[in-house]
């Protein structure tokens, strides 16, 4: 399946929308998101102060916009492919795949995780992301199988557990430092376990 290519507008206001999150996000690293301005960002990202407005409501949103670009990737992926299969299973694979190509960004990802950590306020603004990342997807996941969202709960509760697995397994991967060869065994953890229904199998009881 084709997809239109964006057009020059579009693709000038997502590189906009990318430097004023990537501005964002490395002056928190510096200063605490509590030191940060709309000034100091908009001065960062070679922009004015109205457009950083324009573009996120709060500082808070560019900062954890930052960490975004590749989940709205593989929404975009998903919805282009054909793959029928179980959608868990279908967004595990898409998933690992990006894990392996764009490790630099999962590994921003998970400082975000940190970030969080050291100031408290981006937890609200993390959380609704997140909702919106699987309002988006339980969306995908019942156009793909013709399935009425508003009386069926499958694809929320699908798109629940996908975003459930990939928050927590960069969640797990910011706690062990973030090492390479531990990302793929945490992400096959996390999808093993919402594909099987999290059940706990332990073979010591």
């Amino acid at each position: 399946m084709t997809t239109e290519r964006p057009s020059l507008r579009e693709r000038k206001k997502q590189l906009t929308r990318e430097a004023i999150a990537t501005a964002a996000l490395k002056l928190t690293k510096e200063k605490g998101l509590s030191r940060v301005t709309i000034d100091d960002i908009a001065q960062e990202a070679f922009v004015s102060p109205r457009t950083v407005s324009n573009y996120f409501p709060a500082k808070e949103d560019a900062v954890l916009t930052a960490g975004r670009t590749g989940f709205d990737a593989m929404l975009c992926e998903y919805r282009d492919s054909t793959a029928t299969g179980h959608p868990v299973e279908e967004l595990r694979k898409i998933f690992s795949k990006y894990a392996q190509e764009h490790p630099e960004h999962l590994r921003m990802v998970a400082e975000l995780v940190e970030l969080e950590q050291q100031n408290p306020t981006l937890k609200p603004f993390r959380v609704a992301q997140e909702s919106e990342l699987s309002t988006s997807l339980s969306e995908l996941i019942a156009a793909r199988y013709g399935i009425d969202s508003g009386s069926d709960p499958y694809p929320a509760l699908a798109a629940a557990a996908v975003v459930s697995a990939i928050t927590t397994s960069m969640r797990m991967w910011s706690k062990c430092g973030c090492a390479q060869d531990c990302l793929p065994q945490l992400v096959d953890e996390s999808f093993n376990i919402a594909i099987n229904g999290y059940r706990r199998d332990r073979d010591d009881e």
